[in-house]
């Protein structure tokens, strides 16, 4: 009679062993599966936002602003919805460029700005008005460069040009280079 005892308390204790290992090893899938899902998440986020970069002497040299912007930690990028960038000359009007969707990338050295992107600079005496629609744009703000694989339009008053792939050097002398299929229409006046 001992010896059944014995037995069935060797029995309830591996069963509970068992228990244990299946619980433990499901509740480890269940965490992992949770950081997977936490790591890449907002650490910070603003509504309204508003950066504005200031050179060296203390002027304004660029300004983002973003119906929405969260930081992840885990790659350093911040994503942006509807984000707006100006970007000063001096006395020169601004370039101000809107998408619908952007990323900074981590360090702030490249931002891409993704869907629909809009360049607008204004019109002023020693420049002419310049607008440039185009899709996923690349900007490097240091070195006042842009760049897209996509197609783009060029609308500087009466002068049109289109084509696939476009180099932008926006600042003082303005460089734009269409890369291929460009076409164009420049009405004398």
């Amino acid at each position: 009679m001992m010896l059944q005892q014995y037995k069935s308390a060797i029995f309830l204790f591996f069963i509970f062993l068992v228990s244990m290992w299946a619980a433990n090893r499901g509740d480890d899938k269940g965490a992992q599966k949770q950081l997977k899902k936490v790591e890449h998440s907002a650490d910070h986020f603003a509504v309204n936002y508003s950066k504005t970069q200031m050179s060296e002497l203390g002027v304004a040299k660029e300004k983002i602003d973003a119906d929405y912007a969260a930081h992840y930690s885990d790659n350093d990028e911040t994503e942006l919805t509807k984000p707006v960038m100006t970007l000063y000359q001096g006395l020169l009007p601004p370039w101000i460029i809107r998408a619908q969707t952007g990323v900074i990338s981590a360090g702030g050295e490249k931002i891409f700005l993704q869907g629909q992107v809009f360049i607008d600079r204004a019109a002023a005496e020693s420049v002419r008005e310049v607008n440039i629609k185009t899709t996923n744009l690349r900007v490097e703000p240091k070195r006042n460069y842009a760049e897209t694989d996509d197609w783009a339009e060029l609308v500087s008053e009466t002068d049109k040009m289109s084509g696939t792939g476009m180099r932008l050097v926006y600042q003082d002398p303005l460089y734009i280079e269409l890369l291929a299929n460009v076409k164009g229409r420049h009405v004398y006046e």
